[in-house]
């Protein structure tokens, strides 16, 4: 795993992959319902200090800080270029 970092301490408008998710089965399985999920790659919109607005796909998903902080990522390797 590259430099994982929290969703919600990653920077706006970062490309980046889902590498783990710590929270419950219970917010793990409303992630995947969200089609959130390990290998996932999302673009974060806004990040206000901890809530954090991604784009996946044509969708837009907003999360407060708690969820968002269980969301480990890694820079996408298009955002690396």
């Amino acid at each position: 795993m590259h430099n994982s970092q929290p969703l919600s301490d990653a920077k706006e408008h970062a490309h980046l992959t889902i590498t783990a998710i710590t929270a419950d089965k219970k917010t793990q399985c409303r992630l995947m319902g969200f089609g959130l999920g390990i290998g996932k790659e999302v673009e974060l919109l806004r990040n206000r200090h901890g809530d954090v607005v991604i784009k996946n796909g044509n969708s837009r998903i907003s999360l407060g800080q708690g969820v968002a902080s269980r969301i480990l990522t890694c820079r996408s390797a298009q955002d690396t270029k």
